[in-house]
């Protein structure tokens, strides 16, 4: 029995791994599933890989690793094949080793694809997935060496999870020492993702076109007369190396659009924007490329604890009820009944949150900078008159402005405004009021009928 019927003499091969007899002779894609070493001249590479379509000693190909991006293609020679340990000249649809001219020079990981110039994005990705399955799940069974930890992109490891989960999912419902160990992969994969998802240049995030705001997914499901069953909430990054598969996936959809968040020279672009989606937009977790890697906020950094903290010294933030007004916002013109009521069900949540929530009014003082600089050392509160920011009303002649957070205050209002701490009960008797407002319509307006209403 070879190496392969020994990998997957039981397992259905995946069919869009599978060509036809004419396409496997014109094309040719290895995938690096081991990496052997160099030969006696220290600069050609031995590798071992399954081979699909037909190989030849001679072939050029091109080397591709999936979670780089390339500008210029780079190509090396297949000086020898072997079968075996064998000697042969071609090769068709099995494991092989091959010595890959310069390839110490090249940087091939286990994962690498090299593949002939005709063969498609779509063909070499799915490979490239096959090739990982082979590598890293069947030969190592998800336990990465310090070389592969290394190499990998956190896309790669991403990749190797999903395929790992996947293999022992039937298994992990029902043996208890397979739920221990796929637990164990996970966490072990997820912290070197995070380590290596706060070090790249750029991440790319799926955003709504409603409101130019990351888009927050969640699946909901409605329960008769019990309600409403919500997931926790997740926002979507994808690496860039990926993009070009993502956009075609999503390009139909006016829903969504893709923005990019750049790192900065000191590698914190990407966890300030992160960390501003959880403290402030209630996001729960992201997914990371795949379907299967949910990471949640408390596993990729620390996030604020207030206990034991005044109350009047925590910074006014609403997490929640910003998640419940984005779902609700992103829900609305949507034709499908049951997606409706779920929208209705997400505003029926937000508008229960405003009775309790505190917000913050921009409010503008008139003259409290110059009354600082006469009394620098009063100890009394100044009675400063000052304005609030007001627009037309629906049902009353002015409607307040308030925001849910400093950052959407600030967003819209400059440094001369200060903030008065408030709850829509002071304000509702007397004013509408618009939470949010801005260029997008995120901003809910409440009146004082509704509010009472509310349950």
């Amino acid at each position: 029995m070879g190496l392969f019927d020994f990998l997957f003499g039981k397992k259905k091969q995946d069919p869009s791994f599978t060509l036809g007899k004419e396409e496997a002779e014109s094309i040719c894609m290895l995938g690096v599933s081991d990496v052997i070493g160099v030969d006696d001249n220290a600069t050609d590479f031995i590798i071992e890989g399954f081979v699909q379509g037909s190989l030849k000693v001679g072939d050029e190909l091109v080397v591709t690793k999936i979670s780089c991006l390339s500008k210029t293609p780079v190509k090396t020679v297949i000086t020898s094949i072997y079968v075996n340990e064998e000697e042969v000249q071609e090769a068709s649809e099995k494991m092989v080793k091959v010595k890959v001219k310069d390839g110490n020079k090249l940087g091939i990981y286990k994962g690498t694809m090299l593949h002939s110039e005709t063969v498609t994005d779509t063909q070499v990705y799915h490979a490239y997935r096959f090739t990982m399955d082979i590598a890293f799940v069947r030969q190592q069974d998800g336990i990465l060496t310090e070389e592969d930890r290394e190499k990998l992109a956190a896309s790669d490891i991403s990749e190797i999870w999903s395929l790992y989960w996947k293999a022992h999912l039937e298994e992990f419902e029902r043996v208890k020492e397979i739920e221990l160990k796929v637990d164990q992969r996970r966490r072990d994969f997820f912290k070197l993702i995070r380590e290596k998802l706060f070090l790249l240049d750029d991440i790319y995030v799926i955003y709504s076109t409603k409101m130019n705001e990351p888009h927050l997914f969640a699946r909901a499901s409605l329960d008769g007369n019990k309600g409403m069953t919500v997931s926790h909430s997740w926002v979507y990054l994808i690496p860039s190396s990926y993009m070009h598969y993502r956009k075609e996936i999503y390009k139909k959809d006016k829903r969504y659009d893709f923005k990019r968040i750049e790192n900065g020279p000191e590698k914190e672009g990407i966890r300030n924007f992160l960390r501003d989606l959880f403290i402030y937009d209630g996001v729960e977790s992201i997914q990371y490329f795949t379907e299967d890697t949910l990471i949640f906020a408390k596993e990729l950094m620390d996030l604020p604890n207030y206990e034991g903290v005044d109350e009047a010294e925590i910074p006014v933030t609403n997490p929640d009820l910003v998640r419940w007004l984005h779902l609700t916002r992103q829900s609305s013109g949507i034709d499908d009944k049951e997606q409706k009521n779920i929208g209705y069900g997400y505003f029926c949540i937000f508008a229960k949150s405003t009775k309790t929530a505190k917000f913050i009014a921009p409010m503008r003082l008139h003259g409290y900078d110059q009354l600082l600089e006469d009394n620098p050392q009063t100890a009394i509160e100044p009675n400063i008159p000052f304005n609030l920011a007001i627009q037309q009303g629906k049902t009353k002649e002015k409607a307040v402005q308030v925001y849910t957070d400093w950052k959407r205050l600030r967003k819209h209002f400059g440094e001369e405004y200060k903030g008065l701490v408030v709850t829509l009960d002071e304000l509702i008797k007397d004013y509408d009021v618009v939470i949010n407002p801005g260029e997008y319509p995120i901003a809910e307006l409440m009146t004082e009928e509704f509010f009472n209403a509310v349950d």
